[in-house]
C-alpha cells in the first residue's frame, strides 16, 4: 500500500464529506433552526435517561433473554455471511466510486485504493457498532460482557466477509444464490451431522473457511471485476442522501438493471416475443409487479416475521401466527389483483380471457407464497425437529393456502365484473380453524381435505347452510 495514495484518498473523502455536510446544512435550514436542534438534543438525552430507568423494571426478563441469546450467539457469524451474500446483489461492499476510478488515471494503483477503501469501511463500521454497543449497554440491563462478545464476533466476521461480498458482486446471479444457499446448507449440514458439537466449534470452522477464502481472494481482487457496474451502483449509494431526498422528493437509485430482481424482470426471456395470449398476460403482470415490488416485499417480510419469528416466543403462537400470516398474504395478493384494473382502466374494456388472466397472476402469487412455505417449514423444523407430522402440517398449509388464494381471486374477479355471488366467509373461517388445528394435531389436515371435497365434489348436507 502506498502512503501517497492514502493521502490522496483522504483528501477526496474529506471533500466528499464537506459537500454532504453542506447539503445537510442547507436542508436543515429549510425545515428548522439551531434553537430547535438544541431542544431536540436536550429532550433526546432526557429520553435516554427515562428509557434506561424504565428498562430497569424489566431486568429479570432481559436477563432471561440474555441467557437464551448467549446459547444461540454462535449462529451470528452465519447470519453475517448470509447477509453479505444477499447484499452482493445490490452492493459491492467496498464503495469504489467514480472519484476513485479517476484517481487510478493518475499514478495510483487500483489495488492500493481498494485496500484503503476496505480498511476504511472496516474501521468505520466497527466504530459505529462499538458506539451502538455502548449505547445499548447504557440504556438496557444487558451486561457489557455479553454485548462486547456480540460486538467482537460481529465485527470479526463482518471484516472477513467484505472480500467475499466484493467478488460475488461482479458474478452471475446464480453464483450469488449458490453462495446464499451454500452458507445456509453449511450451517444445516454441520448442525445435523455433528449435533454433539458445540456451536462455537461451528463458528470456528466458518471462521477458518472465511479466513482461507480471504487468503485466496485478496491477491485476486482485481480479476474479473465489472467496474462499470461497481462504479454506477456505488455512485448512487454514496450520493443518495436520504434527508435531502425526502425534502426534494428525488431519490437517487442505482441503475434499474442492477437491482436484486431486475435481472429476471429485464431478462432476455422477458423481452422475447410472445407466442400465445398467456405469455402476454405474464408480461403484463411482470410489468405491474415490477412497479409494486416495494409493497410486495414488505408484505412478504411482515408475513415472514409473523410465521418465522413470533413462534419462538412461545410454541402455541405458531397455531395462530401461521393462519394470520397466510391470510394477510392472500388478502394482499387479491388486492393487487383488483388494483391492476384500477390503475389500468383500459383493461376493463379489452377482451381479456378471464381464466387465463387469473391463472397467470395465480402463478406469480404462488412464487411469493413459496417463500412463506419455506419459512414455515424451517420454523417447524427448528421447533419440533423432523418427523412425519411435519409432512402432514406442510401438506395441510400448502393445500389450504393455494385453495384459498384461488377462491379469493375468483371472488375478486366476480366483484370487478359485478356478478352476483355468495361470499363463502364461513367456509374460509372453517378452513383457517382447521389449519390452526392441523398445526397442533397434524391429522386434522384431513379436515382441509374434507373442505376440498365439499367445494369440488359436492356439498355435504351439514355444511350446506354455510355454503
Amino acid at each position: 500500500m502506498s502512503f501517497a495514495t492514502w493521502e490522496v484518498y483522504r483528501w477526496v473523502r474529506k471533500l466528499r464529506a464537506k459537500k454532504k455536510r453542506s447539503l445537510y446544512k442547507q436542508g436543515f435550514h429549510l425545515i428548522s433552526d439551531v434553537t430547535v436542534l438544541i431542544y431536540f438534543a436536550i429532550f433526546g438525552v432526557l429520553f435516554l435517561f427515562i428509557l434506561a430507568d424504565w428498562m430497569e423494571s424489566f431486568t429479570p426478563v432481559v436477563e432471561n433473554w440474555q441467557g437464551d441469546l448467549e446459547e444461540w450467539m454462535w449462529i451470528l457469524p452465519f447470519i453475517v455471511l448470509i447477509r453479505a451474500c444477499f447484499q452482493s446483489f445490490v452492493y459491492s461492499g467496498i464503495p469504489f466510486t467514480t472519484s476513485e476510478l479517476k484517481l487510478t488515471m493518475l499514478p495510483h494503483e487500483r489495488s492500493h485504493l481498494l485496500s484503503h477503501l476496505a480498511m476504511d469501511r472496516a474501521v468505520r463500521q466497527t466504530t459505529a457498532i462499538f458506539a451502538i454497543t455502548l449505547l445499548i449497554g447504557g440504556v438496557t440491563p444487558l451486561s457489557y460482557s455479553f454485548l462486547f462478545k456480540v460486538f467482537l464476533l460481529y465485527s470479526l466476521f463482518l471484516i472477513l466477509s467484505i472480500t467475499v461480498q466484493w467478488k460475488l458482486h461482479s458474478l452471475n446471479k446464480w453464483w450469488k444464490l449458490l453462495a446464499v444457499f451454500g452458507s445456509a446448507a453449511l450451517l444445516g449440514a454441520l448442525r445435523n451431522i455433528y449435533p454433539e458439537w458445540n456451536g462455537w466449534i461451528l463458528s470456528l470452522i466458518l471462521g477458518s473457511v472465511l479466513f482461507g477464502l480471504n487468503v485466496y481472494l485478496i491477491p485476486r481482487m482485481m480479476q474479473n471485476v465489472d467496474w462499470d457496474r461497481v462504479v454506477e451502483v456505488n455512485d448512487a449509494r454514496v450520493w443518495n442522501v436520504k434527508f435531502i431526498g425526502q425534502l426534494t422528493k428525488v431519490d437517487i437509485k442505482p441503475p434499474k438493471r442492477y437491482g436484486l430482481l431486475r435481472t429476471y424482470m429485464r431478462s432476455k426471456r422477458s423481452k422475447q416475443r410472445f407466442k400465445n395470449i398467456h405469455q402476454l398476460y405474464h408480461r403484463l403482470w411482470r410489468h405491474y409487479l415490477h412497479h409494486q415490488f416495494t409493497y410486495v416485499w414488505k408484505t412478504i417480510a411482515v408475513c415472514g416475521v409473523i410465521i418465522g419469528v413470533l413462534p419462538f416466543q412461545s410454541e402455541w403462537i405458531l397455531y395462530v401466527s401461521v393462519p394470520i400470516g397466510i391470510f394477510v398474504y392472500i388478502e394482499m395478493a387479491s388486492s393487487l389483483f383488483g388494483d391492476q384494473f384500477k390503475e389500468q382502466p383500459l383493461l376493463g374494456v379489452l377482451p381479456i380471457e378471464e381464466k387465463g388472466w387469473r391463472d397467470t397472476f395465480y402463478s406469480w402469487a404462488l412464487s411469493g407464497m413459496a417463500v412463506l412455505f419455506l419459512i414455515f417449514f424451517l420454523t417447524v423444523l427448528v421447533l419440533n425437529g423432523f418427523n412425519l407430522g411435519v409432512i402432514f402440517q406442510l401438506i395441510g398449509v400448502i393445500v389450504w393456502s393455494t385453495l384459498d388464494l384461488r377462491s379469493r381471486l375468483i371472488e375478486r374477479m366476480n366483484d370487478l365484473q359485478r356478478k352476483g355471488f355468495k361470499h363463502k366467509e364461513m367456509l374460509r373461517l372453517t378452513g383457517y380453524v382447521f389449519l390452526g388445528a392441523c398445526l397442533y394435531f397434524p391429522l386434522a389436515a384431513a379436515g382441509i381435505m374434507l373442505l376440498i371435497f365439499t367445494i369440488y365434489v359436492g356439498k355435504l348436507p351439514f355444511l350446506r347452510s354455510m355454503l
